[in-house]
């Protein structure tokens, strides 16, 4: 047979092109695989809104979205990974959340030293009218001393007090408000809960002889303001006298009728003798007759439960010696309340319980705390009432 070189030539340009058509089909579908791949939608979180450097995340402050895999760039973080966290640095809205910009702790920026020019005194938080939780330190306060006897009177202003910090739980602080994690017991777990605390004083850079005044007008009566000043001391130039009717006016719109400090009248506890409310209960009874079952009546009667009767003997008394006492359904300090009653009550019992000997049996069978009273006769009853 005669070998044909024309044919030959064809048989293996056709192999060629047979091979290149199958290699560009098996690159086109990887390729397809590939660009498939990437614009595959995948669920990510991004921030509801801005979140403030060292913010603790919540589950209201994210929100998921799709987005093509081509445009995450790093691993998707799953919620739990998000939430209880604290942003490192400002997260924006619509901004994913990156693992390096979460931790699991507040972190505490190094506190300014903040050197004082005249002596460094604290003052408590609750000496003032108006409590002001907003301040930072290097801040500028007024502290005008306020009157009420023969209308509001501004006593003296005394101005341009610097803010050096604060104290909470005995501690410095940078901030009046923080947020301090806590560890509590729920249903006999030990969790762990993320509290706002307030600072509960103020160190200020205050002259010595404005805090003595400040401290002894406040003893006398007088209410403590506060007032955050806007311009710096060079510039704070005010005249004397407006500035003190300014100060007037504002404090005007918040002052109560009366500034001063509550007088606490000494409660007096009359001798009295202790009666039971009468109880009122309804019993109903239905009346059968035997030869006519269908006959049925029914009755309702009012039965009282007066116990005047038992608690009037003069035998047995007790006197309430603590300013308030509890007669309770049994002798427990867990058992239901039945009544409240005041110092000098006196009451007719029954003799000490037998379930628990620290209790009285009352006359109308509650139980009273032994330590709450005490035994007197008649004749010291007696005695008392005149």
């Amino acid at each position: 047979m005669k070998f044909n070189k024309q044919v030959a030539i064809i048989l293996i340009l056709l192999s060629m092109l047979l091979s290149a058509i199958a290699v560009s089909v098996y690159f086109y579908q990887e390729n397809k695989k590939v660009v498939e791949e990437q614009n595959r939608l995948v669920r990510i979180f991004v921030a509801n809104k801005d979140i403030k450097k060292g913010t603790l995340i919540t589950e209201k402050d994210i929100k998921s979205t799709t987005i093509a895999r081509q445009f995450v760039l790093t691993k998707p973080l799953l919620q739990k990974e998000i939430v209880n966290k604290y942003a490192k640095e400002t997260i924006y809205l619509n901004e994913a959340f990156l693992k390096q910009k979460l931790t699991t702790k507040i972190e505490e920026k190094k506190q300014e030293k903040i050197d004082f020019k005249y002596n460094s005194y604290n003052m408590q938080y609750k000496m003032f009218r108006n409590p002001n939780f907003t301040l930072e330190p290097n801040d500028l306060i007024k502290i005008v001393s306020v009157t009420n006897e023969k209308g509001v009177s501004v006593q003296y202003v005394i101005k341009n007090i610097r803010v050096l910090g604060f104290l909470a739980d005995g501690l410095p602080s940078e901030k009046a408000i923080f947020k301090k994690k806590i560890k509590k017991v729920v249903k006999k777990q030990t969790i762990e809960e993320i509290v706002n605390v307030r600072a509960s004083e103020l160190i200020l850079d205050i002259k010595e002889k404005d805090m003595l005044a400040l401290i002894e007008d406040w003893n006398k009566g007088s209410q403590l303001w506060m007032i955050k000043s806007r311009l710096e001391p060079e510039k704070d130039k005010k005249d004397e006298k407006d500035e003190k009717e300014e100060i007037k006016k504002i404090v005007k719109k918040e002052v109560p009728k009366s500034l001063k400090k509550p007088t606490y009248v000494k409660k007096s506890y009359p001798i009295k003798r202790y009666y039971p409310k009468i109880n009122t209960e309804q019993k109903t009874a239905i009346i059968e007759y035997a030869d006519k079952p269908s006959l049925k009546k029914s009755k309702t009667v009012n039965l009282q439960n007066d116990l005047t009767k038992e608690c009037s003997k003069n035998d047995n008394l007790l006197i309430v010696i603590s300013n308030k006492a509890y007669l309770r359904k049994l002798p427990s300090i867990r058992a239901k309340i039945d009544n409240k009653i005041y110092k000098n009550y006196v009451l007719a019992h029954t003799g000490l319980s037998k379930i628990n000997p620290g209790w009285f049996v009352i006359c109308d069978g509650t139980y009273i705390q032994k330590k709450d009273v005490k035994e007197i006769s008649f004749k010291e009853y007696k005695g008392l009432r005149k």
